[in-house]
């Protein structure tokens, strides 16, 4: 007779909701109080890690889909249109857990730059038709473990903010050369609770800005709240970090209900604010693919 104990399945499980507002980037520094609207989860999926684009007069927010089936992250998007989302649709799907679909745009193409650390890579996607389209361009650092890679927003866009993952116990916040020229050196000055990068580094006030998630030792402090730090970089590619604002998702409005375990990204473009929410619920999917992962791992 088997051991395994139904009972002992957690029946409500994590899950993540994207959430946008129509607002400039930063605006979430003081404006609390005007709602975010809640993407809705499709059965299959729920939503993380959002990145918002604007193109050709369209805006589209790229995000983490996490396959319920699949048991990893895939990456996707949904497009805003009307005042209303359309349905999240993947695009990009590997062999190991995609997540932070960090969209960039850079002599006239548009490339994404996930985070990839579960195949011990650091990889480069180009748009071939966009938005649905995409080709592996380029694995610009081989054997690393990096989350959440975000470029500098300065003239040599080679180099990077990442969270380096050898050792969960000790979180190192790193700028990172993505061509590997150079050594990669440790942020001294960068606490380890706000080590991870939370979205790209957005002009506030005259002053770059860069958010940060929470997250002690990646323990149960991961994912609870943001983190924003007024940052800079001098001409010897110094970096150096304040920390001027804290936000937890209880702060904000939403339109609807839902359960507030936590956020742990912030993305803006013109236009646009997103933001990801922590909550905890239950879907049939999920819980038929968690049982059954017991027994096929027997």
């Amino acid at each position: 007779m088997s051991s395994f104990d139904l009972k002992r399945t957690p029946v409500y499980a994590e899950s993540w909701n994207v959430a946008y507002r129509k607002k400039q980037a930063g605006e979430i520094l003081r404006d609390t109080q005007t709602r975010f609207n809640i993407i809705k989860n499709s059965f299959r999926y729920w939503a993380a890690d959002p990145f918002v684009f604007e193109h050709e007069g369209q805006t589209y927010i790229f995000a983490e889909l996490y396959d319920y089936i699949l048991r990893r992250g895939v990456l996707g998007y949904c497009k805003i249109e009307n005042g209303r989302t359309s349905k999240w649709k993947p695009i990009i799907k590997e062999a190991y857990h995609l997540s932070y679909p960090c969209i960039m745009k850079c002599d006239g193409r548009i490339y994404i730059m996930p985070e990839s650390g579960a195949g011990n890579e650091l990889s480069l996607y180009e748009a071939e038709d966009f938005p649905n389209k995409w080709k592996k361009k380029k694995v610009l650092r081989k054997n690393v473990s990096f989350a959440d890679t975000t470029p500098l927003p300065i003239s040599d866009a080679r180099l990077a903010l990442t969270h380096r993952v050898d050792d969960p116990e000790k979180p190192q916040l790193v700028l990172a050369d993505l061509d590997g020229k150079r050594e990669d050196a440790v942020i001294a000055d960068a606490e380890a609770f706000r080590s991870r990068p939370a979205g790209h580094i957005f002009e506030w006030q005259g002053q770059l800005v860069r958010p940060a998630q929470f997250s002690e030792n990646c323990g149960d402090g991961y994912g609870k709240t943001l983190i924003f730090c007024r940052c800079s970089i001098d001409g010897d590619m110094k970096y150096t970090e304040t920390e001027i604002k804290e936000l937890r998702p209880e702060q904000l409005k939403y339109d609807r209900f839902l359960l507030l375990d936590g956020m742990h990204t912030y993305n803006a473009c013109e236009h646009y604010e997103v933001i990801d929410i922590k909550t905890r619920r239950f879907n049939l999917l999920n819980l038929f693919m968690r049982v059954a992962g017991k027994f096929i791992r027997r």
